[in-house]
């Protein structure tokens, strides 16, 4: 009965539907090819007024992508040049530095005063506020300082003809030069009145000069330094590098912005720096970006714009027609690649490819004129051979359809009920075979899919197990037990450490190597998870054994650092901070390896406390750490932390900060030592506003009470 159901159907309903629908579609279709000569002729002259637009459109998207890659590339190639010398200004720098540091250990070695003897030659040579006659005040530090050379004449060959001389100036009045611009021994130079030393003293950092024409080279140029200081931490001097901009000129030059288009750099000054305009004159140099402007306004916008170091795109209107400008920043010197093109090159192939839309329109309608004739008598012929095929082929092929798909219905069937290793059997030779096919298939994939199913889920739930024993471990291995010396009424003392997966790599700690010292810790392992969970038990477990051997803290993380290093085939490292604290006396003896500082509460508001920069441990063998001293006073707070604390973010991309830290720390330090860090702990997550939690968050509180 379903077989002759489907057959009666089959026949019904193609039949009917088909001849219909032939008779409704050539009614319309006779209707249709009249009206559309008309609505052709209508629409071709609206299509090509679309189309010219919407190329236009494009064309001018193009060019204004192409302007932009063109200055950013070009940006970000000088960029990273630059970033090169400020690196190489840093090296320096550090370099001079360990000099100081290392000054017993090391034997001067003499520079001779500059003279005009050498002029030409690149050479190593002392210039001094005072001349030659201030040599006997200077000898023995510029001996000292002479230690450089090696560094600088090896570094220099490696750096390429942008740069043109590296030196270094000293509080001292006097600079050591390696260049080829000698001047007579007699002459007076003072380093510390140059804007270069000026300069990256007052940063505290790399510093950029203004362009400007050097005075021994006559080269256009620029001047990176960076500060260097001695053992104590005070500044000492700075070094520099010069770096000619006739490189950078041809590197714009360079730039292809079409026939009449443009490129310059111009730095934060509003100095145009390296042009076309430019090339080859020494005396344009001081061009200022008003012979760009044209007094125009719009153009003034585009200066603000680019002096703040801003990315981006402007369409102005000038005298010579419009254009368009896009700029980007070379953040490493605080300049911009500016390019211009005018937009009548792009207006030009707008109107060659209007032209070209208007003759393919054409050429479209008379086309559709033969075709409607063509398809008027093609119609009366296929709808009448249609209808015929329509019922010859509907009650041969009835049969042949319905069968397989009753075969089909019944496999289904056994299937559904449980039978996964039925096989349908369909020769067909068209979809419903595929289908047979298909289902047998899934059939063998739905069986295959449990048994996997049952295993993933077995595997899956031990490992979740396992993981919450371990996650149950790791707590067990951090003091829990608040407070944990009831009978030391010396200071208070609380801790919490959350990790951002089941197990993390923060830890804290504490505990007593005598009767009197309390040691505190809080660290942060590289990474999260199980790596970093194991390597911060191994670090914990070495920074407490070895504390408790009687080592002062900057002793203990030498020891530590060089232990960690050995066979740290997964290049992983922790940063640590860890204080003694003397509870009779409230004096604390602190070491810091590139941990965030602690905040300290001294009765005079909560600061950062200063601590001496150090280099994490585990990252390089045989590192040496400096260690601190300040005095608590009855009621003063030490506050521990991870960088999860001021790195935890909301679902605005925004991070909890130092700054909110310290005023949340200012709101509630009047709290129980306990009731205090819980406090900054809910405002942690009432920040995040449920946001999944992306790194370790811990917490070390320490009030000292006397």
């Amino acid at each position: 009965m379903i077989k002759g159901g489907i057959k009666r159907k089959i026949l019904l309903i193609v039949s009917g539907i088909s001849i219909l629908s032939l008779a409704a579609l050539c009614s319309a279709a006779f209707w249709g090819l009249f009206s559309i000569k008309t609505q052709m002729q209508q629409s071709s002259a609206r299509l090509g007024e679309s189309a010219a637009e919407k190329s236009s459109a494009f064309l001018e998207r193009e060019a204004v992508d192409k302007l932009m890659t063109k200055a950013q590339s070009r940006a970000k190639i000088i960029n990273e040049r630059l970033l090169i010398i400020a690196k190489d200004a840093v090296y320096f720098a550090e370099h001079v530095t360990g000099i100081y540091k290392n000054s017993a250990a090391l034997t001067p070695v003499h520079v001779e005063f500059s003279s005009s003897a050498n002029i030409g030659t690149l050479t190593m040579q002392l210039k001094s506020a005072g001349g030659r006659a201030d040599y006997h005040r200077i000898k023995k530090e510029a001996g000292l300082l002479g230690n450089i050379t090696p560094a600088f004449v090896s570094n220099a060959s490696d750096m390429g003809e942008i740069t043109v001389s590296i030196f270094l100036g000293t509080e001292s009045g006097f600079s050591i030069t390696y260049d080829p611009f000698s001047s007579d021994e007699n002459a007076v130079f003072d380093p510390r009145t140059r804007p270069w030393y000026t300069g990256a003293k007052e940063r505290g950092g790399t510093y950029w000069t203004s362009s400007y024409i050097g005075a021994s080279s006559g080269k256009y140029m620029v001047t990176c330094s960076h500060p260097f200081y001695g053992r104590d931490g005070t500044l000492k001097g700075a070094v520099g590098i010069d770096v000619i901009i006739d490189d950078l000129n041809n590197e714009v030059v360079n730039i292809d912005v079409g026939e009449n288009g443009y490129a310059f750099i111009m730095d934060a000054a509003a100095t145009v720096m390296a042009s076309r305009e430019l090339e080859g004159s020494e005396a344009a140099r001081s061009i200022k970006i008003s012979e760009f402007i044209k007094n125009n306004p719009q153009y003034n916008n585009i200066v603000n714009m680019i002096v703040e170091g801003e990315t981006g795109f402007e369409r102005v209107i000038t005298d010579e027609g419009e254009k368009f400008v896009a700029f980007a920043p070379i953040t490493a010197a605080g300049w911009s690649v500016v390019t211009v093109l005018p937009i009548a090159e792009i207006m030009g192939l707008v109107k060659e490819n209007s032209a070209a839309i208007e003759r393919m329109t054409a050429e479209t309608l008379s086309a559709v004129r033969s075709a409607i004739m063509l398809t008027l008598t093609v119609f009366i012929f296929v709808f009448a051979a249609a209808v015929l095929a329509v019922i010859y082929f509907a009650r041969t092929f009835s049969d042949k359809i319905t069968q397989p798909i009753v075969t089909l219905e019944k496999g289904l069937e056994r299937i559904a009920g449980g039978e996964l290793d039925t096989k349908i059997e369909i020769k067909t030779g068209d979809e419903i075979e595929v289908l047979g096919g298909s289902v047998n298939s899934m059939a063998q994939k739905l069986k295959e899919h449990i048994k996997t199913l049952q295993s993933v889920t077995a595997e899956k739930e031990r490992i979740g197990a396992e993981l919450h024993v371990a996650k149950n471990i790791q707590a067990s291995m951090l003091p829990c037990i608040f407070p944990p010396y009831p009978d030391r009424t010396e200071f208070d003392i609380y801790a919490l450490m959350q990790p951002a997966k089941e197990v993390g790599g923060d830890f804290y700690d504490f505990f007593f190597v005598d009767n009197n010292t309390l040691v505190v810790t809080a660290a942060d392992v590289s990474g999260k998870g199980v790596p970093a969970a194991l390597f911060m038990v191994i670090a914990k477990t070495l920074i407490k054994n070895t504390a408790q051997s009687g080592k002062s803290p900057s002793q203990v993380f030498q020891i530590v650092n060089d232990m960690l290093c050995e066979n740290n085939t997964a290049a992983m490292f922790v940063t640590a901070f860890m204080g003694y604290l003397d509870v009779t006396n409230g004096k604390l003896t602190f070491v810091n390896a590139g941990h965030t500082p602690p905040i300290l509460d001294s009765g005079r508001g909560h600061d950062f406390l200063k601590t001496r920069p150090g280099f994490v441990l585990g990252g390089i063998e045989g590192m040496r750490y400096e260690q601190s001293e300040v005095t608590l006073k009855k009621g003063d707070e030490l506050f521990l932390y991870t960088d999860g604390v001021t790195e935890a973010m909301n679902s605005k991309k925004e991070m909890f900060g130092k700054e909110r830290l310290i005023e949340v720390i200012d709101t509630n330090h009047n709290q129980p030592i306990k009731e205090f860090t819980i406090s900054i702990k809910q405002e942690i997550d009432n920040f995040a506003q449920g946001l999944e939690q992306s790194d370790d968050i811990t917490m070390l509180s320490l009030r000292y009470r006397g």
